[in-house]
């Protein structure tokens, strides 16, 4: 399974990471070409669910 979720800099995202690499075989962090470069704006994208 797939799992994305937009997060904004600075709250709980080293949490979250955290827990999703347990999960996942693969977790990234995607900015969006479209997103301003001043935002803090992204996307944390996990693959690869591990059940």
């Amino acid at each position: 399974g797939t799992f994305v979720a937009k997060v904004l800099a600075g709250g709980a995202e080293a949490d979250l990471q955290k827990i999703l690499k347990q999960r996942f075989t693969k977790v990234m962090h995607v900015k969006p070409p479209a997103s301003r470069s001043d935002s803090s704006e992204k996307f944390v994208v996990a693959t690869g669910f591990k059940g």
